[in-house]
């Protein structure tokens, strides 16, 4: 399980510079496209509350959820504690990419059930960043005004349209606070309300990214009742 050490805590308000230096610096290409994007390596707590309808099903979904974010190694990884109606099931899910050009591997490590599954994926590890496309809708402050300083933005992505609040933290540095997100995912209609705590600059323990060397190509024994086999952990973009 990835673990998040409150006397690490980050309070954003007196540690932007913290933040600031642990990010590795942007290209200029990069700089050009994004509006900002987060430390190269965090981790953090998400919760996540979802509800999908589909012709024949529909329901609620609760995901608690310990995320790792490394795009040094071209890496993530949420242990998650997944609850929807009489099912609940804790799974790791690892996106690896080794290699420039090979793409990578996304991999569902069922605990209960002592599976797993992986998957090929195309192209490079995504960036975790808001996109230059995307709508300022304001700024405003969280509890006491002037206390707790953020920024939300109007993203219209492939599959989801997505209401993003983060706090800036300066040279294009943002961390996640809050995501609202509604769209079609699947065969379902989903609707999604997600908010991040305790995030922390770097990676503890690098173990989060390890996976069964057993894990299999063939997903028809996976039987959650909505596709989990998502890179949109950390952000949804």
């Amino acid at each position: 399980m990835i673990g998040v050490e409150s006397d690490t805590e980050i309070r954003f308000s007196s540690n932007t510079m913290q933040w600031t230096s642990v990010a590795l610096i942007f290209c200029s290409v990069a700089a050009l496209g994004w509006t900002c994007c987060t430390p190269d390596q965090w981790e953090g707590i998400g919760s996540q509350f979802s509800s999908y309808a589909g012709f024949f099903h529909h329901g609620l979904i609760k995901e608690f959820s310990n995320v790792a974010y490394d795009f040094t190694n071209n890496r993530s990884a949420v242990f998650l504690r997944y609850y929807s109606g009489d099912i609940e099931a804790k799974i790791k899910i690892v996106v690896r990419f080794d290699g420039e050009d090979e793409g990578g591997f996304l991999y569902v490590d069922h605990y209960d059930r002592h599976m797993c599954w992986k998957k090929k994926l195309e192209g490079k590890f995504r960036k975790c960043c808001i996109p230059k496309h995307a709508k300022r809708l304001g700024d405003f402050s969280l509890g006491l005004k002037g206390d707790y300083n953020v920024t939300s933005y109007d993203i219209k992505g492939k599959r989801l349209n997505i209401a993003l609040t983060v706090q800036e933290l300066g040279e294009n540095v943002c961390a996640p606070v809050a995501q609202f997100a509604i769209g079609r995912v699947g065969y379902y209609d989903v609707l999604r309300n997600v908010g991040f705590v305790n995030i922390t600059p770097g990676i503890k323990d690098e173990t989060v990214f390890d996976v069964p060397p057993d894990c299999e190509d063939d997903w028809s024994g996976f039987d959650l009742p909505i596709d989990i086999d998502r890179q949109d952990y950390i952000l949804g973009i």
